[in-house]
Order: C-alpha cells, then structure tokens, then sequence
C-alpha cells in the first residue's frame, strides 16, 4: 500500500508541478482530458483502453499542451508502458525541465534499461538552481553518485525536511527502489 502511496505522491506532485510550469491552455481542452482520466479511473478495466487511446489521440491533436501530456504520461505509468512514458517526459522536459519530472525521467530511462547518469547529474544540477533541497534531490544525489550525497543526506535529516518514512526510502538500493515504485 506504501508504493501506491508513494507513486501517488509522486504524480500528484508532478502534475502539481506541471500545472506552474505550462503555458496557458484551452480550457474545454483539459476539461475533456481530465473527463478520459475521471473515466480511466472508474471505468472496468475493459474500458480503460478506450480513455488511453482519446488520451493520446488529444495529446497528438495539442503536442504543447503540457497538461494534457502528462495526463497521458501518468496513465502510461500507471498501465506500466515505460517506454512510452519515457517518450512523453522527453517532451516535457525538452523545453525547460523541472527538477522533479527530470528525476522521474532519469528513473525511467533507468528503468526500461539504459544508462541514466547524465541524467541524474543533470536533474541534481535543477534541484540546486531552485534550491529545492528535499527526500527527491537526495534520491537524485544518490542515483547520480554525487559525492555531497551523504552530508546533504545528514543536513536534510538533522533539519527536519526528511521524514522516517523518505529515509527508508533513500534507503532502498537503485534496484529495490525501481521494482518498487515502477514495477
């Protein structure tokens, strides 16, 4: 229940993110968007398929609608279709990345097997230009091998910002933390 929970969190905070970092968009748009993910939620699973396909022919129809992509991204994760995933958060993050969604796309390329560490380096580089210090820009100093990891670890901690429940997570191997929250 703690994964849900989590990867929950994960894209809440994501599409949080997502919502300062896009341009303004058509309204009847992302309401008709957020109609397919009301519908994917709900619907039997006969019918989810259906809510995915709309969701990626509107995200084609509205390619800088950053909004509506992420829905779609989400979905795509929740339904474990990496690959494609990966191919959406590239989009995203081809214009001006955010730290958090940098992250999730260097778990990503980690995940469906390729080599991610340029990627982490570059995510922990976005992280310190927002002075967003938090359990992510720890997991991102981890994953990249950054040698600052264990003191910025000890810092966070002893100021509050880590809980009990983050610091088990950082404490997961690179391998553990995958099959965990992108199984």
């Amino acid at each position: 229940m703690k994964k849900y929970a989590y990867l929950t969190f994960i894209i809440f905070s994501f599409s949080v993110a997502l919502y300062f970092y896009s341009e303004r968009h058509d309204k009847k748009t992302i309401l008709y968007a957020n109609g397919l993910l009301d519908r994917y939620i709900k619907d039997p699973a006969s019918e989810k398929l259906h809510a995915l396909k709309e969701l990626k022919s509107l995200t084609n129809k509205n390619p800088r609608n950053v909004k509506v992509r992420s829905i779609y991204l989400n979905i795509l994760l929740l339904e474990k279709h990496y690959t494609q995933g990966l191919e959406q958060i590239k989009i995203i993050n081809n214009n001006s990345p955010i730290a958090l969604s940098k992250l999730n796309e260097c778990l990503l390329i980690e995940r469906v097997d390729k080599e991610p560490r340029s990627c982490y380096q570059q995510a922990v580089k976005l992280f310190r230009a927002k002075r967003n210090h938090d359990n992510n820009y720890i997991l991102a100093l981890k994953f990249s091998q950054d040698p600052n990891f264990l003191s910025e670890r000890y810092r966070l901690v002893n100021a509050g910002k880590i809980t009990k429940e983050a610091e088990n997570i950082i404490d997961m191997d690179k391998q553990t933390f995958l099959a965990t929250f992108y199984p």
